[in-house]
């Protein structure tokens, strides 16, 4: 007996083979058929340049919004909707969507170039302003900006989309979160906030009461299991439509996995197989592999195009470079300097005090062959052009020299790493950035 509203919070085309093999198409095609009302502008909707994104917008029968997305010089991007006003039946729902900040460093660096990502309270303030001039009844923000809370994941909250609430001046009926992959089901300053993790594992059921004396809203964020629901009939044939299409592909098998690796935070064992495949691949001294190119994890057993596609779909390309030793002890600080350790190396074993000052923190670097890093000598590396181009602030520093493409995507070179690999293949053992006194 309630209208309904489906939303989602950003970051819908990126990382399975269906969407990804049609640009985003697909999923667009299956969010019109399910009736989306909006969406937020995700960091990995650039992911394919703003050619694709602008066509993925025309195609969609929702909005696509990012009020907070700015050209340079401070003018409204005319092809990026701030928000949509939606009736149903005596209702009408403003919803006003927005993007991180951090999108430029979470993309590559080149496929936002003239756009910038302004601090969204204040604008949010003034288009719910102008929505409930216009007859909003409720304004919902659905937001690709995410934060993370406590086990209970409702005390504790911390982050972007927890900052943007505490700086609304203006009254907001709830916000949907994205982009931490986090559990959010909080609620700041009375302000309902959910974020349903990542991946269709869970859904966000938001339940907002109109009218004086009808309670606060209530929100939850229920698990989602292949086994809890019914498939849909007309999706179940689109979508074993699409995935018949692919399956050749996408079923070839490449590699038998002894072991199980999980993608976990800071250090894991897949992250350590990726770097050795990119070092490998590139002949290199070292390697670097962000964490926020994993995807998912290695499950044991037989593994596919498909299922490896999935742990790196964004079709990064390789970049070699080279660079003298103290260049390479910086570049090093700069990855342990983080609180939580969000990259992988191959190549090198780093022993580090993190309670040192960033900067300050290396005690000793050893070099693959047993020697330890000499500031003197030059090394060769590889990055993926995420880094290269400034992704996650890795950035190579000034001293590197003979930066150039390696022409390897990030997906073949694990393919090929695997599958040359003694079979079944068995994870690395080694640990490669140590915290003291650990040993």
């Amino acid at each position: 007996g309630c209208e309904t509203l489906l939303l989602d919070g950003g970051d819908m085309f990126q990382g399975t083979p269906i969407s990804n093999l049609s640009y985003g198409r697909r999923v667009v095609e299956l969010y019109n058929r399910l009736g989306y009302a909006g969406a937020a502008l995700g960091n990995h909707e650039f992911d394919w340049g703003t050619d694709t994104l602008r066509a993925r917008m025309a195609g969609a029968r929702y909005r696509i919004m990012g009020a907070n997305v700015r050209y340079t010089d401070g003018r409204d991007v005319e092809w990026i909707p701030n928000d949509t006003l939606i009736v149903r039946g005596d209702l009408r729902i403003g919803v006003i969507g927005i993007s991180t900040r951090s999108t430029p460093t979470t993309t590559r660096a080149g496929n936002v170039v003239g756009l910038r990502f302004d601090p969204p309270a204040p604008i949010v303030d003034s288009i719910s302003r102008a929505l409930r001039a216009r007859g909003a009844t409720v304004v919902i923000v659905v937001g690709h900006v995410g934060g993370f809370c406590g086990a209970d994941s409702a005390t504790g909250c911390s982050g972007e989309i927890i900052q943007f609430a505490n700086a609304l001046t203006e009254p907001i009926d709830a916000i949907v979160s994205g982009h931490t992959h986090s559990t959010l089901d909080t609620r700041i300053r009375g302000i309902p906030i959910v974020q349903a993790r990542s991946s269709a594992r869970a859904i966000a059921v938001l339940d907002l009461p109109l009218g004086s004396g009808t309670g606060l809203a209530t929100a939850e964020v229920r698990p989602v299991f292949t086994d809890s629901l019914r498939a849909d009939p007309a999706v179940e044939m689109l979508v074993s439509a699409w995935r018949d299409s692919i399956a050749a592909l996408v079923n070839a098998p490449v590699a038998q996995f002894g072991e199980g690796m999980p993608k976990t935070a800071g250090q894991f064992k897949l992250g350590n197989f990726i770097a050795d495949a990119q070092r490998w691949a590139a002949r290199t001294d070292v390697a670097v592999m962000n964490n926020g190119g994993i995807r998912t994890g290695v499950l044991q057993g037989q593994a596919t195009y498909g299922s490896l596609f999935e742990i790196q779909p964004f079709a990064n390309i390789l970049y070699g470079a080279s660079l003298p030793g103290a260049a390479l002890r910086e570049y090093l600080e700069r990855i342990v300097a983080r609180t939580t350790l969000n990259a992988h190396v191959s190549g090198v074993v780093v022993r580090y005090d993190p309670s040192r000052p960033a900067g300050a923190r290396i005690l000793s670097v050893t070099m693959s062959d047993g020697r330890p890093l000499d500031d003197r000598a030059l090394y060769t590396i590889t990055i993926n052009d995420f880094l290269a181009t400034g992704g996650d602030n890795l950035a190579l520093p000034p001293a590197a020299t003979n930066l150039r493409s390696l022409d390897i995507i990030d997906l073949d070179a694990l393919i090929d790493y695997s599958r040359g690999r003694l079979q079944p293949v068995m994870p690395p053992t080694d640990r490669r950035l140590i915290p003291a006194p650990s040993e």
